[in-house]
C-alpha cells in the first residue's frame, strides 16, 4: 500500500516564494535608485562641461526619462519581464550612449563607457542571452568608437588602448562571468526542484511554484485548482513486472498528465506513485481540464495499462486562507478527495468545486 504523502508541520518551501518576492521588491528599488542616479549624473555633467544647448537638452531629457523609469521600478513590475524589460534595456543602453555623446573630450567618454557594465547586469538578470550578447556587442562597439575618435582628436594611442581595454574588461568580463555564474545557479536550482526520474517537479519544486501561482491568480481574479492523482494498485505493477517497468509507468503517467495540463499549470511528483497538478485560469476553463484528466494510461506494448484516482479542490477563492496556507490546505483536501475516489473503486475524478 502507498504511504500517504505527509505535509510538514512547518513547511519551508511555501515560504520561500514570499521571501523571493521581497527580494525582488528590493532589487526593483535598487534598480530604480540606479536609474535615478544615471539621470543625476547626466545633469551633473552639465555643471563642469562647456557644452552646447543641444547637449544640455539631451542630458536633461534623459534625466527626466531616467527619473520616470525609476518611479515605474518603485511602483510596478512593468520593467521586470516581457516587453517592459526589453523597452527598459534599450532605453538604458541608448540613453547611456546619448549622455556619453555629450561628454568631451572623447577620451573621457571612453572611461564613461564603464557605465555599460551596470546596465549589463540588468540584461543578465531580466533578459535572454541573445539580448545580453546584443548589449555586449553594442557596448563594445561604442567603447572602441570613442577610443578611435579620441586618438583622432590627438589623444595618445597607447593610453586609449589601455583605457579601452580596462573598460571592455569591466563591461564584457562582468556580463559574461556573472551570466555564467547565474546560469549555473539557476540550473542547480531547477535540478533541485525537479524529479530525477520523471522530469516533472518534485515536492520542493511544487511548493516553490504553487504559491506564486496563487498570488498571481488572486491578482488576476482567476482560480487555482489543486488535483492529486494516485496510480491504482501500483505495488502490483512492481511485483509483477519489476521496478524498471514500474519506473516506465511513472514516466508515462507524468508525461501524460503534463501534456494534458499544458500551459495552464504544472505537474509535480509529490509521492512514490502520487502526482499533483496545479492549474490556474478562469474557473470554467480549468474545471474542464480537471474533469478530463486521464484516469487510464495505456501502456501499449512496453508496460501495463494503469488507472488513476484523482481528487481535486479549488485553492482560491473558496478557501478561507491564502498563500502557503491555501496551497497546503488545498493539497490536504485534494488528497482526501483522491482517497474517497480510490475507496469507491478508483479510476475516476472527484471534484470539490
Amino acid at each position: 500500500m502507498r504511504v500517504p504523502f505527509s505535509l510538514p508541520s512547518r513547511p519551508v518551501h511555501p515560504v520561500a516564494p514570499e521571501r523571493e518576492a521581497r527580494l525582488e521588491k528590493v532589487a526593483r528599488r535598487a534598480i530604480g535608485i540606479g536609474a535615478a542616479n544615471f539621470g543625476l549624473v547626466a545633469v551633473l555633467t552639465r555643471i563642469y562641461l562647456d557644452s552646447s544647448t543641444l547637449s544640455d537638452v539631451v542630458a536633461v531629457g534623459f534625466a527626466g526619462l531616467a527619473v520616470a523609469s525609476a518611479v515605474v521600478w518603485f511602483t510596478t513590475r512593468f520593467w521586470v519581464r516581457g516587453v517592459g524589460a526589453r523597452i527598459f534595456g534599450v532605453f538604458a543602453d541608448v540613453g547611456t550612449l546619448c549622455v556619453l555623446l555629450t561628454i568631451g573630450p572623447s577620451s573621457d567618454a571612453v572611461v564613461g563607457c564603464v557605465l555599460f557594465a551596470v546596465t549589463g547586469v540588468f540584461f543578465m538578470f531580466y533578459l535572454s542571452r541573445r539580448w545580453l550578447l546584443t548589449h555586449v556587442a553594442f557596448a563594445g562597439t561604442v567603447t572602441v568608437a570613442f577610443a578611435v575618435h579620441a586618438i583622432v582628436e590627438g589623444a595618445g594611442f597607447w593610453e586609449m588602448v589601455v583605457r579601452a581595454d580596462v573598460v571592455l574588461a569591466a563591461v564584457v568580463g562582468t556580463a559574461t562571468t556573472t551570466h555564467l555564474a547565474w546560469t549555473t545557479m539557476r540550473r542547480r536550482a531547477r535540478m533541485a526542484g525537479t524529479d530525477a526520474l520523471t522530469g516533472v517537479r518534485n515536492v520542493r519544486g511544487m511548493w516553490h511554484d504553487a504559491v506564486p501561482m496563487l498570488v498571481e491568480a488572486d491578482a488576476l481574479g482567476d482560480a487555482v485548482v489543486v488535483a492529486v492523482a494516485d496510480i491504482d494498485g501500483f505495488k502490483s505493477v512492481n511485483d509483477a513486472h519489476g521496478h524498471d517497468v514500474g519506473d516506465q509507468v511513472l514516466v508515462e503517467v507524468a508525461h501524460r498528465l503534463a501534456d494534458h495540463v499544458g500551459s495552464a499549470g504544472f505537474v509535480a511528483r509529490s509521492g512514490g506513485e502520487e502526482f499533483t497538478a496545479v492549474i490556474a485560469g478562469p474557473l470554467d476553463q480549468i474545471r474542464g481540464i480537471v474533469a478530463s484528466l486521464p484516469t487510464t494510461v495505456d501502456g501499449g506494448d512496453t508496460h501495463p495499462t494503469v488507472t488513476m484516482s484523482v481528487g481535486a479542490v479549488i485553492a482560491n477563492p473558496l478557501l478561507e486562507v491564502s498563500g502557503p496556507d491555501a496551497a497546503r490546505e488545498a493539497h490536504r483536501q485534494a488528497d482526501r478527495m483522491m482517497y474517497e475516489v480510490k475507496r469507491s473503486g478508483g479510476a475516476g475524478v472527484g471534484l470539490h468545486f
